[in-house]
């Protein structure tokens, strides 16, 4: 989370816009609006997003569950 909001501080400084963080996709609408800016520094802010995290979910040792096809009130619908 902290970086997204450091990469919202550098796109908002670098584009003059003002991104609303309490909207549903956020995350994605830095990291499209990170590719249309010409700055080093926030493209380098998205080159870590984009990483993904070194920390991994226990469990996460290629078994494969259910696959999640969507949400429906916050609850998750499984493909059959």
């Amino acid at each position: 989370m902290q970086r997204l909001i450091e990469l919202k501080r550098a796109l908002e400084k670098d584009m003059g816009i003002t991104v609303d963080m309490s909207r549903y996709g956020v995350e994605q609408r830095l990291l499209r609006l990170s590719r249309a800016s010409e700055d080093p520094a926030v493209q380098a802010l998205a080159a870590s997003l984009d990483q993904p995290t070194t920390a991994a979910e226990p469990g996460d040792a290629g078994e494969a569950g259910p696959r999640i096809r969507g949400y429906y009130r916050g609850r998750p619908i499984y493909d059959d």
